[in-house]
């Protein structure tokens, strides 16, 4: 068309485009560096799964919209060909890429690229209506949205316009033969009067070559600056995603002489945060069944990275001297440059202590976020901060880390009398449980966990899993008064140090005693047993008491099982550290399946979207003042199930659940029982002991 004007574009719009590039990327290298270069082939496995094939969107969460992203997403990706095509015809008439030409692809893709191009403007139009008439809560309703929308669309339409007079101008264009948008749209001007000799034509080919190439580069140019930078983040966010275990943490090197002891300032998390902050597409899937969210409560995953987000723009200018100066003059003249920094701090002003302390680690967000940014990550390490750092935190919580301190359980309750119920056990007449001073060789350790060796209520699932183990011949071991917990709630709770006290002191006592496997009925505690102590270099086979019991019945070494007693029909609540995290679904079920009379309903909220009960993340131990309490809007989906039993498995969704039946005064009304209670209770054999 005009090769100066053209090469005038492309200066420019690249040079432009570079700076803004250079101001959103060279602040990320002040940041904790982070290794995220392992493993590549699955990491492009990850790209091609949840980058190019959008598998998230095609989950339950508004497909509606999710059909939207994913027609739009495509559609540019195969457009984006023909805008180099375009900006190539700015200095070569006819130019194409190699193999592109009419004698090769040439065709195909004409074809192609105006099916895609309705595919985009399909979406576009799709997601404007969501937006405008739907307005789903989950998203950020703001004009910027609609703007790009339109931008979008009219840039596909810029290209319409071009192709479409072009097969005017050229009447013998080979790429007329399959381009059927190309066609209709020359159909269309000539039914106006328009012919190649008519001066509106060319003047109007022009107007889609330029108004397309204008609106490509002012749009490439705005992405920096706006939420659709996740364009050009999102995948190399998720070739970088972390490769560790879900619900796992990070562990914190306390030998390194420049360990940070949590996150208090921006510059203080990994780049990859950074690079997750800028990939955020403010979708809102995350917060769509965030716990905390959904009861009032001031924690919003999506709200915390923008805001995070924001901040780190507002402090861009600073971090990117310091940048500079790291490569000029060191690390210590760049850390001289940051502490500067006089804006409000991040860990408890930015991210204020309530909507950090919110947080169930229900693990929602991250399961459910197309880019898998790790929201649960980022506030574990700004607890660690207020807590290792600051000394703030819930004064609840003071308690609780003393009460494991001194007695290595959360309510403090005397460590000796963490074996008592191996003791009730025996007194329904079951045989000794064998502790491994008495029995140096066995397959399994039984590890029981704080709640189930203090609670009440979860003693009761601790004998009945004893029992139903005995009665299977399962060669087991207790440690009784000897066990300490497990460190997982010091940890969410944000004291890392405490966390790895236990932790280590578990690690040496299990290795004494040559532990190899183990079972815990406790979610959190399998959790933490299976995918966070390999950080320490130890690694066990690792059994949930529902998979264990499970196998046992499949195997008829427990049986014949009695009809269920209890009140039906029954409904299982997935806890979130056996379900999303781990992926145990079945198992539960199919115990509950295997009962006589059990009649097994499902809840709306199910599987990977459970909704929490409100104990993980420490807040078992919390108050909880601010909105709706979490236990009890679980509870109210659970009932309108009409279920007369909840079935679940773990401790904390036991206790939760309990409490908010009772404070709801349905005490006669529901019951809760753990699977191996129902096991236990349907057993023939051993009925004599209880």
């Amino acid at each position: 068309m005009n090769p100066f004007l053209t090469a005038i574009l492309l200066i420019v719009g690249f040079g432009l485009l570079a700076w803004s590039l250079a101001r959103r990327f060279l602040p990320l290298t002040v940041m904790q560096q982070d290794i995220r270069w392992d493993a590549p082939l699955p990491r492009a496995g990850d790209v091609i799964k949840y980058g190019l094939g959008q598998f998230r969107f095609l989950q339950r969460f508004e497909w509606f919209h999710g059909l939207a992203h994913i027609l739009i997403f495509w559609g540019a990706l195969v457009v984006t060909i023909n805008t180099i095509h375009v900006i190539g015809r700015g200095f070569v008439p006819g130019w194409h890429l190699p193999f592109f030409g009419h004698d090769h692809l040439g065709p195909a893709y004409a074809f192609a690229k105006d099916l895609f191009t309705l595919a985009v403007m399909t979406g576009c139009g799709l997601a404007f209506y969501n937006r405008v008439f739907n307005r789903p809560a989950r998203m950020l309703h703001t004009p910027e949205a609609l703007i790009i929308l339109v931008w979008i669309f009219s840039m596909m339409l810029m290209d319409w316009l071009y192709s479409s007079t072009l097969f005017v101008l050229v009447p013998d264009h080979p790429e007329q033969q399959t381009s059927f948008l190309g066609v209709l749209g020359r159909e269309m001007l000539a039914a106006s009067g328009l012919t190649a000799a008519d001066p509106m034509t060319a003047r109007l080919h022009a107007v889609g070559f330029w108004g397309h190439l204008l609106l490509a580069f002012s749009f490439l140019n705005y992405l920096p600056y706006c939420k659709q930078f996740h364009e050009v983040t999102s995948l190399p966010a998720l070739f970088l995603r972390s490769r560790k275990p879900a619900g796992t943490l990070a562990r914190q090197d306390f030998e390194d002489e420049d360990a940070i002891f949590g996150v208090g300032k921006i510059e203080e998390f990994s780049w990859k945060r950074g690079l997750d902050m800028y990939s955020c597409a403010e979708c809102g899937r995350c917060q769509a069944n965030c716990p905390a969210h959904l009861t009032g409560k001031p924690l919003s995953p999506m709200r915390l990275i923008m805001d995070e987000r924001e901040h780190l723009k507002d402090k861009t200018p600073l971090m990117w001297r310091a940048a500079l100066a790291r490569r000029r003059e060191g690390p210590e003249a760049s850390a001289a440059l940051l502490e500067q920094w006089e804006g409000p701090a991040l860990a408890g002003g930015v991210i204020e202590e309530d909507v950090i302390w919110s947080c169930t680690t229900c693990g929602h967000c991250i399961t459910n976020c197309p880019l898998m940014i790790e929201h649960v990550d980022h506030i574990i390490d700004l607890r660690r901060y207020l807590v290792q750092v600051e000394s703030r935190f819930p004064k609840e919580l003071r308690q609780t880390f003393k009460g494991f301190e001194n007695m290595s359980n959360p309510w403090g309750l005397a460590s000796n009398t963490r074996g008592d119920w191996m003791a009730a056990l025996s007194e329904t007449g079951a045989p000794a449980v064998p502790h491994p001073e008495n029995k140096p060789r066995f397959d399994y350790l039984f590890y029981v966990g704080c709640a189930g060796s203090f609670d009440d209520r979860y003693r009761k699932t601790t004998m009945a899993t004893a029992r139903l183990l005995q009665a299977a011949g399962v060669d087991f071991v207790c440690l009784g008064n000897d066990e300490m917990c497990c460190g997982e709630t010091a940890r969410r709770a944000g004291n890392e140090y405490l966390a790895q006290h236990l932790i280590n002191f578990n690690l040496e006592m299990f290795d004494t005693m040559g532990v190899k496997k183990i079972i815990t009925a406790c979610p959190h505690c399998f959790n933490t047993f299976k995918n966070e102590y390999p950080q320490f270099g130890k690694t066990f086979e690792v059994i949930h008491h529902t998979e264990m019991i499970r196998d046992l019945i499949g195997k008829g070494a427990l049986g014949p099982l009695r009809s269920f007693a209890g009140n039906g029909p029954v409904v299982f609540h997935d806890p979130c550290y056996l379900g999303r995290y781990n992926r145990i679904y079945d198992a539960p079920r199919e115990i509950a399946q295997c009962v006589p009379g059990v009649r097994l309903v499902e809840a709306e909220r199910r599987k990977r979207i459970s909704f929490c009960c409100g104990g993980g993340g420490a807040r078992m131990w919390m108050e909880e003042n601010i909105g709706t309490r979490i236990n009890a809007e679980r509870c109210d989906q659970l009932r309108a199930t009409g279920a007369k039993t909840i079935a679940t498995a773990c401790p904390y969704c036991m206790i939760m659940l309990d409490d908010a039946i009772k404070d709801k005064g349905l005490a006669d009304e529901i019951k809760i029982m753990d699977l191996a209670q129902m096991v236990d209770a349907a057993m023939v054999k051993h009925k004599k002991h209880k």
